[in-house]
């Protein structure tokens, strides 16, 4: 396992190899205090056995598919947990080596994993080639994916980055804003039912600037139309804001039951194979899957 590290003027990230993983990622907050705002592992060595996927990237299919799925009037029966599969089961590439293939250190700074999916891993039809740019542009780090494959996959991708913009604190009194004015209905299982419910007047409407309190997500919200940005976090104990662009319809957001951190998994919605009104995610030979998310940081000055 291999450790990158690339910096600019305002951000500072470490990278791992394994999993394509964002480990750390700094800034100063508003008493100029060095933060790292990625709840990850302690060490590079403790990512293997984390079942959290902290920081990694995910693939070839993030979120939850039932089972079985068809393709070309094929069905094929993926990987699965009583009927589910969960991001891709034991070939998930957040559990994988990537290849790192690119670092600059420039203006644009930005480094590149590529990884190779082989036809039949945990089911999936096709040979599959990805890979991942993060870079670093001014306050902003740009995650780029792309993924090309030989045969009708489905693909879904997302970076499952946690982050506490508190100084590891509680993040009860972050403030959190969507801008969805819609989130997926849930299964007992978990998975989305086809339902797009109105998040109005529920505890999933955030489409205002507020305290996230004991308010606890695991939830993809249904992005809405030409907003300028995905969703916004900010703690005042630090005066960092980060707001999340993507170009994704939707955005998973979770906080896990253990740590204090929030997770915003921008993608097209899961178990869209079966729901004909949600987004595609089959992957075809000869076409190119793209996805692009930006996480851009700005910061009080000190009172």
């Amino acid at each position: 396992m291999q450790e990158f590290i690339l910096k600019n003027h305002v951000l500072k990230a470490h990278f791992l190899d394994y999993g394509a993983t964002l480990h750390q990622l700094w800034i100063k907050d508003k008493n100029g205090q060095a933060v790292n705002v990625i709840m990850g592992m302690p060490s590079p060595e403790d990512y293997p056995t984390d079942p959290w996927f902290r920081g990694a990237v995910i693939g070839r299919f993030a979120g939850r598919l039932l089972q079985p799925i068809v393709i070309d009037g094929k069905v094929i029966t993926l990987e699965n947990s009583e009927g589910v599969l969960l991001h891709s089961g034991t070939s998930s590439w957040g559990k994988k080596n990537w290849l790192m293939m690119d670092q600059q250190n420039d203006a644009t700074t930005a480094i590149c994993f590529k990884i190779s999916c082989e036809d039949g891993n945990s089911g999936f039809p096709g040979k599959v080639d990805a890979e991942v740019t993060y870079r670093l542009v001014d306050h902003s780090i740009i995650i780029e994916y792309k993924a090309t494959t030989d045969k009708t996959t489905p693909i879904n991708l997302t970076n499952h980055a946690y982050f506490n913009l508190g100084n590891a604190g509680n993040i009860d009194t972050h403030q959190l804003q969507i801008n969805a004015s819609q989130y997926l209905g849930l299964g007992s299982d978990l998975v989305p039912n086809g339902k797009l419910l109105p998040t109005a007047a529920t505890a999933f409407d955030f489409q205002t600037l507020k305290s996230l309190g004991n308010t606890r997500l695991d939830d993809c919200f249904v992005l809405d139309d030409n907003a300028s940005f995905a969703a916004r976090l900010y703690a005042p104990e630090t005066g960092i804001e980060m707001k999340t662009l993507t170009d994704q319809p939707g955005v998973v957001v979770f906080t896990p039951p253990n740590f204090d951190a929030i997770c915003f998994e921008t993608q097209k919605f899961s178990n869209g194979l079966h729901i004909p009104h949600f987004p595609n995610t089959l992957l075809s030979p000869g076409e190119t899957y793209q996805h692009k998310t930006t996480y851009t940081f700005t910061v009080d000055a000190a009172e």
